[in-house]
């Protein structure tokens, strides 16, 4: 009889051990599927458009304007700039608010012109001085042409330090437009209309935190398609 009873308790303890353990098991399943969705929805979650930006894969968006620079010895002078306008970037970067826009490039001008005379100038046909000289001069007319940039190159004339104002951010097309192109190193500029004093628009798209601007047209100089793609990173403050 006594067996009988203990046989009986162990089938109710035993079975009760495997419902509480069953339920312990969709519990556990039930949060791991609850985190994963909660996971993806923050990795999916936009970020915001508002804030600052900062040059992202910096080589990648240079190779995509230099690409089309120096048709005749493209290469080679291509990756003379390619490799000076790394060293020569101190800043370059986007600060939006609402529906306006920022840009803020800063340059060694030293750095980059040498690989600018190393590129231009093969036969050597002027001095580096003399060089140096229009270089600065180029650097600076192409900024100030432009009715909403401010700055300019330092008053030693190393560093190129400006800012491109009242940039137009349009939210439903997803556009950014400035009155002038962004600009790397002075006379590197990220528009397939270099000569051109028309405003820039570049079309933007945000995934997690890079945003990435692309503009496309027609090269005016070397008569060829154009497109140039640059990114940037959010800056978390």
């Amino acid at each position: 009889m006594y067996t009988s009873i203990t046989k009986k308790l162990m089938l109710c303890v035993a079975s009760l051990s495997l419902l509480l353990l069953a339920g312990c098991t969709g519990k556990q399943e039930e949060t791991a599927v609850a985190q994963s969705e909660a996971t993806t929805e923050t990795a999916t979650q936009e970020v915001s458009l508002d804030g600052k930006w900062k040059i992202y894969n910096l080589r990648e968006s240079l190779e995509s304007i230099l690409m089309y620079y120096n048709s005749v010895n493209q290469l080679n002078g291509s990756l003379i700039l390619l490799f000076a306008a790394e060293k020569a970037t101190i800043a370059s970067e986007i600060t939006i608010n609402d529906n306006t826009a920022e840009y803020h490039g800063a340059y060694d001008m030293k750095l980059s012109f040498e690989a600018y005379y190393d590129s231009e100038f093969d036969s050597k046909e002027i001095s580096k001085e003399e060089g140096l000289k229009r270089y600065q001069s180029y650097a600076e007319f192409l900024f100030k042409k432009f009715p909403d940039a401010v700055g300019g190159l330092s008053e030693d004339k190393q560093t190129l330090d400006g800012t491109i104002k009242n940039g137009k951010v349009d939210t439903q097309a997803k556009t950014i437009t400035f009155t002038a192109p962004i600009f790397f190193s002075g006379d590197i500029e990220a528009t397939p209309s270099i000569l051109s004093d028309s405003p820039v628009t570049y079309a933007y798209s945000i995934e997690n935190d890079i945003l990435t601007l692309t503009v496309s047209g027609y090269n005016n100089i070397y008569n060829v398609p154009v497109t140039i793609v640059l990114q940037f990173q959010k800056v978390q403050e």
